[in-house]
């Protein structure tokens, strides 16, 4: 219904076209050329805006014929102008009256056209409440010839048997019938299952429990393998080339060591408060300072793999409410994700950070990187604690849980978008703290 309203308001302005058209052949007044032109240049703009849609309805032979007779209505006006102007020669009024004549009939065909659509969409939607009688008449009889043969007692002996394998009682269903069909099979099957399990419960609790245990150890190394290799770089450079340093030099590289060590703490904390819910205390912070200090932390792995990075900052943003370690922590997790999927590429791996605006009440940090992308089947996954892609011993799925759960924690959330052989954005959402000015605005 909106689009057809378009093409009213569309049909409107090839009618005030041909209104001032009109004017111009009879009394030859400039003015009315000029509004004229002035609607033609509307229509032209109507068709760029609507093409898909006119297409769709018209189909592209006529939708081409009709910016030809646009085309041609042009310059039939262009040379009209210049015969008033010199006025040398006649107007060609038959020309211009023509072209204006196959707009209108376009437009009207245009209009009965999808008018004639919208009815028969009406027509089949009548349709539905009869189909949906009928389907229901028949999921009736269906239902009563179900019940009829004897359903409702098995299946009370399932949800039974059912609920009693939830909670650890693997009790076999005692249920005699004269006949074999579907619910009598369900049955046997559902016994051979419970003994089953019955059988193996105790080896499936402990085989989970080890899973589990090793799941985690493997994520606890995962998040501080990163850290402990920085301070073992950091430390190597300060041991082999401290008698070369100044003392700035060397107070820095020991400052580094400290802040991994910090960062290595960080991660155990936040292990230790993975239960927990209550919402941390949070200060006001500069979202580029954030992103300073990670790139600090991050600097060697970028240097060793030879990845470009690019940061495009919004200086006006506004402050943020957060902790910085926690975010830092989940920059980082993106950051590695990011150089992972570009490790083994060729040509120029580029990870690209971009602060500006989001929607209202929020800031956007970008991370863009030239990576191998994430499988569309993968996307909906990646968040899931323990689920990854990468090869046994190369990921443990923690990474980007953890991403979430910061994130959520300041009030954000996360955007993902990926092409594979193309990219990864991952779009970061927080919410600013409105600052004076913009407290006495919504005052006012």
């Amino acid at each position: 219904m909106e689009l057809i309203q378009k093409f009213d308001d569309f049909r409107e302005n090839i009618l005030e076209m041909r209104r001032y058209e009109k004017n111009f052949i009879y009394f030859k007044d400039t003015g009315s050329l000029n509004e004229t032109i002035f609607y033609f240049f509307r229509i032209e703009d109507f068709s760029r805006e609507l093409a898909k849609d006119v297409i769709r309805v018209v189909g592209v032979d006529k939708f081409s014929k009709f910016q030809n007779d646009l085309k041609d209505y042009k310059t039939i006006l262009d040379q009209n102008m210049r015969r008033v102007k010199t006025g040398k020669a006649e107007l060609n009024v038959e020309r211009i009256r023509t072209k204006g004549k196959k707009m209108v009939d376009f437009a009207n065909e245009l209009i009965i056209t999808k008018r004639h659509r919208i009815q028969k969409a009406i027509n089949r939607i009548g349709i539905i409440p009869l189909v949906f009688l009928v389907s229901f008449i028949v999921f009736v009889i269906l239902i009563l010839q179900l019940i009829s043969k004897g359903i409702l007692k098995p299946v009370a002996l399932m949800q039974q048997a059912t609920e009693e394998a939830a909670k650890g009682t693997f009790k076999p269903i005692v249920y005699e019938s004269e006949r074999e069909d579907e619910v009598t099979h369900l049955i046997e099957t559902f016994n051979e299952m419970a003994k089953q399990l019955e059988t193996k419960q105790e080896q499936l609790l402990q085989s989970r429990k080890m899973a589990s245990i090793g799941t985690l150890t493997s994520g606890i190394a995962h998040e501080l393998n990163n850290p402990l290799n920085n301070i073992s770089l950091t430390a190597e450079s300060l041991m082999e080339e401290f008698t070369e340093m100044t003392t700035a030099e060397a107070s820095e590289m020991m400052m580094e060591i400290l802040a991994q060590a910090d960062r290595a703490g960080q991660v155990v904390k936040n292990l230790l408060e993975f239960s927990r819910t209550e919402r941390p205390l949070l200060l006001e912070l500069r979202i580029d300072d954030v992103l300073d200090r990670t790139m600090k932390l991050i600097k060697n792995q970028i240097m060793v793999t030879g990845i470009h990075l690019k940061r495009e900052n919004r200086k006006d943003l506004p402050p943020i409410k957060g902790r910085s370690q926690d975010l830092q922590q989940a920059f980082i997790n993106i950051l590695l994700n990011s150089i992972q999927a570009m490790k083994d590429l060729s040509g120029e791996n580029i990870i690209t950070i971009r602060t500006g605006p989001g929607p209202d009440g929020y800031i956007r940090i970008d991370f863009s990187d030239t990576g191998i992308g994430i499988k569309p089947e993968d996307m909906k996954h990646i968040f899931d604690p323990f689920y990854t892609t990468k090869p046994v011993g190369r990921g443990t799925g923690l990474g980007l849980s953890l991403v979430y759960g910061i994130i959520r924690t300041h009030g954000g959330y996360v955007e993902v978008k990926s092409e594979i052989n193309v990219g990864t954005t991952f779009s970061i959402y927080l919410p600013y703290v409105e600052t004076e000015e913009k407290e006495a605005d919504h005052a006012a």
